[in-house]
Parts: structure tokens; sequence; C-alpha cells
């Protein structure tokens, strides 16, 4: 079997690459912390909301 009989599922290599300050960003704890709690409380007053 040859690679052309399962050509790949999608093709990334033109896909654009995440930049210095996105990775420093990604492995910034405090900042992820942040970001997940501003999320929560936004879904749990969409969760309170729909209480009424």
């Amino acid at each position: 079997m040859t690679d052309d009989a399962h050509p790949p599922v999608a093709d990334l290599s033109g896909a654009p690459l995440p930049t210095e300050r996105t990775l420093r960003l990604r492995r910034n704890l405090p900042y992820q912390a942040t970001r997940f709690a501003v999320f929560n409380l936004r879904i749990m007053r969409m969760v309170l909301k729909g209480d009424h």
C-alpha cells in the first residue's frame, strides 16, 4: 500500500503558528486561572438567568 491510498484527513501545513505572546499567555498559570474563573462566572450567570 502507498500513502496515496490513504490521503490525510486535513492538511494543516498552512495553519498559522501561535505568536510568542500567545505562547507566553498559554503558559501563564495566573492568566489561565483568571480566564477560567471569568468563564465559569459567565456560565453561572447564564444558568441563573435561565432559571427565572
